[in-house]
């Protein structure tokens, strides 16, 4: 029998959420598709070690119900230290065969439709490059409000321009389902034990190589928000550990990411520049450039007075003491990196935006 959907789920330390995400598996409508479910143990601790997890027997409680539905795969090791997220997924891959690829985190639960529906239309849509996502609701309720707001509204030309926001991948990865044949040519997640964006790393890879983005306008996951997850999707995404140090760490390799990509896909291509903010957060995008691309930057715009006033910013680590003029917004000449947050100050920036009349995408570019 060939398997057309794998559903690809690493786990570690899993124990607490487990049977509610195998509920949520077992209530999948599945009709006419042929399913496996690639679970990879990453480590969890033991059930006879100090930390005691009880991951790996609350699978073998619920193999034979599981195995009703779908063929099981199970592969990993216990009591040793995490490889990471994306050696998780790409392990639960390599043991699996399904044409197409379902990805689940273990503390997230899957709405009934969920594979139905991406499945058919990732058939529909008869391209392999495409990464297809959906809507999702947060539990517990109300957790990162402004981050699910900004995910499940995108438009669906949003889904290529926000890119290179601080949220992350505009279709959230636990949503993700794709077919092998792409996920193998890109080569699969990164394999960095801690302090990497595996799925951002891999949302642009997608997108570098001609990868179409789809999102299915239904609410198809309910994305648990905790302390412990491996991956959350508030300030700059991705936290492995609670460690002060490795999430500055993790957070300036995120921006890194960032300032590589937007370089890569967008400045290396204009002639000139403004950036949207004279503050710490455009002070930082501009000293974060490569030196051809900071003498693109004609000015720094803003709304404040006080900065305005100013009259211009000193690059003080170039070698001339380059001053580079601070203007009022409204005089601002496009192209324009806005590195503005969204959603504060009553919506003042947004106003502000909207009266100047510019594209997303063509005008501007929102790095925030």
């Amino acid at each position: 029998m060939s398997i057309d959907v794998s559903i690809i789920m690493p786990v570690r330390n899993a124990a607490q959420w487990l049977n509610e995400t195998f509920e949520s598996l077992m209530k999948q409508i599945i009709e006419n598709i042929n399913i496996e479910l690639s679970i990879y143990n990453d480590g969890s601790s033991a059930s006879g070690s100090s930390l005691r997890d009880e991951t790996l027997n609350i699978i073998e409680q619920w193999r034979k119900q599981l195995e009703l539905k779908y063929k099981l795969i199970v592969h990993g090791y216990e009591n040793e230290e995490a490889r990471g997220v994306g050696y998780g997924k790409n392990r639960a891959v390599q043991y699996s065969s399904g044409r197409f690829l379902c990805f689940q985190d273990a503390d997230d639960l899957m709405c009934p439709n969920r594979i139905h529906r991406q499945y058919h239309v990732a058939i529909n849509e008869k391209d392999d490059a495409i990464l297809i996502g959906s809507k999702y609701e947060r539990i517990p309720e109300g957790s990162t409000d402004r981050y699910t707001q900004w995910a499940n509204n995108l438009t669906e030309e949003q889904l290529y321009t926000q890119i290179y926001l601080a949220h992350g991948p505009t279709l959230i990865m636990p949503t993700w389902f794709c077919s092998r044949s792409w996920f193998d040519r890109l080569g699969g997640f990164d394999e960095i034990a801690k302090g990497h964006c595996e799925d951002l790393t891999f949302f642009f890879k997608h997108l570098c190589n001609g990868g179409r983005l789809y999102r299915v306008n239904e609410i198809l996951l309910y994305y648990r928000y905790h302390s412990e997850a491996t991956t959350f999707s508030v300030h700059e995404k991705l936290c492995e550990t609670r460690s002060k140090m490795d999430v500055k760490v993790l957070k300036d390799v995120i921006w890194s990411v960032r300032i590589q990509e937007i370089q890569l896909n967008i400045i290396n291509n204009l002639e000139k520049l403004t950036i949207w903010n004279a503050g710490k957060q455009g002070r930082k995008f501009y000293r974060s450039l490569n030196d051809i691309n900071k003498h693109k930057i004609i000015c720094f715009c803003d709304m404040d007075p006080k900065k305005i006033s100013k009259g211009f910013y000193t690059d003080e680590l170039s070698q001339d003491k380059r001053r580079i003029p601070v203007i009022h917004f409204t005089q601002a000449i496009p192209p324009i990196i806005i590195c503005v947050k969204l959603g504060l100050t009553n919506n003042d920036f947004e106003t502000n935006l909207s009266s100047m009349n510019l594209r997303e995408g063509i005008d501007y570019w929102l790095f925030s």
